[in-house]
């Protein structure tokens, strides 16, 4: 009879950890297809960024050079400045501009995190804290 009993508790063991190995086989599968979602969202994130970087650094090249030479020979007419230093006072505003767009798209860049996704790594951790309970009681 001990022995029946023993074997039972073999069984019911061997039930329970084999409910624990498919629960954590989902669960994984889970983990990876909330990481996926979440990669997918910080790429689409960064890839919007990127495009504002591109388009604003294209927009303002094409603007300032043909703003500048308007504007250089505005400066030059209205205040009999050598034409070069015309250009040089234009230049140099146009640089100050197309550097604080970089700078916003830089800062804009600065806060996508591709890995590891702060959802999917708090997930993880509950998991991991889960399984650890799941198989403190088994092991006793």
């Amino acid at each position: 009879m001990a022995k029946a009993s023993a074997t039972d508790d073999l069984a019911d063991l061997a039930a329970v950890v084999g409910e624990i190995a498919r629960d954590s086989g989902k669960l994984i599968g889970q983990q990876f297809d909330l990481l996926r979602a979440e990669v997918r969202q910080e790429l689409g994130r960064a890839g919007g960024a990127a495009v504002s970087l591109a388009a604003g650094g294209g927009l303002a090249a094409a603007g300032g050079l043909l703003s500048g030479h308007m504007l250089a020979h505005l400066l030059h007419r209205a205040t009999r400045l050598p034409l070069w230093g015309c250009y040089g006072a234009v230049g140099g505003l146009l640089g100050v501009a197309g550097l604080s767009l970089l700078q916003q798209g830089r800062a804009g860049l600065a806060g996508v995190r591709l890995l590891p996704p702060p959802q999917t790594a708090q997930a993880v951790g509950e998991n991991l804290a889960w399984l650890e309970e799941q198989v403190k009681p088994a092991a006793r």
